[in-house]
């Protein structure tokens, strides 16, 4: 019997041999679709994002077109950020906008901790919903990593280089690191309550980690993410890690206990592997310029980067950033044929 796409993305989480590599795609439900574009028609995102029955729809809509392998749930990464006081908005045209940035340490304690229940609970709702349309797809949750989060708290909107979020840090450590800890709390319990509305793997993005060089990187974040992926209720479920920018931090990163890393295209896959290790799973890294090209050279790289994956059994096909939102929907369809009508059988067996 053939797999289910389910069985399939769980096959390679587990480092079992699959016919093809699985594939989903980050951003992959947004405004690269017609659908999309019009059910947000006279709505904020926040409207979308609250309601379970549109973040349903939403997470629903390319697996319905595209039968991707795994469906990722409609939310964001500073969900649990809304309830914390500062007067988080998401504007048009400009995105996320704290109006009362962090600015000392005395700000840092007068922070609400915010919890999946009583603060967001739309997201349970939301994956309860989608796991009961889609039991034969995976589903994968996600959160912000801490650091992430801790800048856009103190940079007040999306960031070119962090650098208010490291002075932050470097002029006052010890409120930086009760921050940390603070949102480290809430990213476990966010996670604790996606896998607990059975999704089959979770993403923790550090958008903005890629600003921090290494060593700071190994002090101020490692030890955080560390305690995400040790966690006891949480080391039985796959975890993916990506940080955009960050190949310069893979050796740093490399010994974290997550089931795979999430590549950019920073990094080629066979250097990534050769970093990592055998043993640690690999996501990615196609760069999405290349949906805005043709479909010969769509094919071309996309069949390359396959072979280049397949050569290990821990391997999900990804971008390495998320879908541009003027890639013309006839190219994601020709990436996706590529993909299923790719075989290891043709290319290498992934032992």
């Amino acid at each position: 019997m053939p797999l289910t796409p389910r069985e399939l993305f769980n096959k390679a989480l587990r480092g079992e041999f699959t016919p093809r590599p699985p594939f989903w795609f980050m951003r992959q439900a947004g405004r690269y679709l017609p659908e999309y574009r019009k059910l947000r028609e006279g709505k904020s995102f926040e409207e979308m994002l609250m309601n379970p029955e549109m973040a349903t729809e939403i997470t629903l809509q390319p697996i319905r077109r595209f039968d991707m392998d795994a469906a990722i749930i409609f939310s964001d990464i500073l969900t649990p950020l809304y309830g914390m006081t500062r007067g988080l908005k998401i504007i048009p045209s400009k995105g996320p906008v704290v109006d009362r940035p962090l600015t000392s340490p005395r700000d840092v304690d007068t922070l609400k901790k915010t919890t999946p229940k009583e603060d967001f609970p739309y997201l349970a709702e939301s994956l309860r919903m989608v796991r009961q349309e889609l039991p034969h797809h995976a589903l994968i949750g996600f959160s912000g990593a801490p650091f992430t989060l801790a800048s856009y708290l103190i940079e007040g909107a999306s960031t070119r280089d962090a650098l208010k979020t490291k002075v932050f840090a470097l002029k006052y450590p010890e409120a930086f690191s009760r921050l940390m800890k603070l949102l480290t709390d809430v990213v476990i319990e966010q996670l604790l309550t996606q896998k607990q509305q059975g999704v089959d793997a979770i993403q923790v993005f550090d958008s903005w980690g890629g600003f921090l060089p290494p060593k700071l990187y190994e002090e101020l974040v490692k030890p955080h993410l560390w305690r995400i992926f040790v966690h006891s209720d949480l080391k039985n479920l796959p975890t993916i890690f990506y940080a955009r920018g960050s190949s310069h931090l893979l050796s740093v990163l490399k010994d974290l206990p997550c089931s795979f890393f999430s590549i950019d295209f920073t990094l080629t896959l066979q250097d990534a592997r050769q970093i990592v290790g055998p043993n640690k799973g690999l996501q990615g890294n196609l760069d999405p310029s290349y949906l805005l090209s043709t479909k010969e050279v769509i094919v071309k790289e996309t069949t390359r980067m396959l072979r280049e994956g397949s050569t290990h059994l821990r391997y999900i096909f990804n971008l390495a950033v998320g879908i541009n939102k003027n890639t013309p929907v006839e190219n994601v369809e020709v990436l996706v044929q590529t993909i299923k009508q790719f075989s290891r059988d043709e290319s290498h067996d992934g032992r």
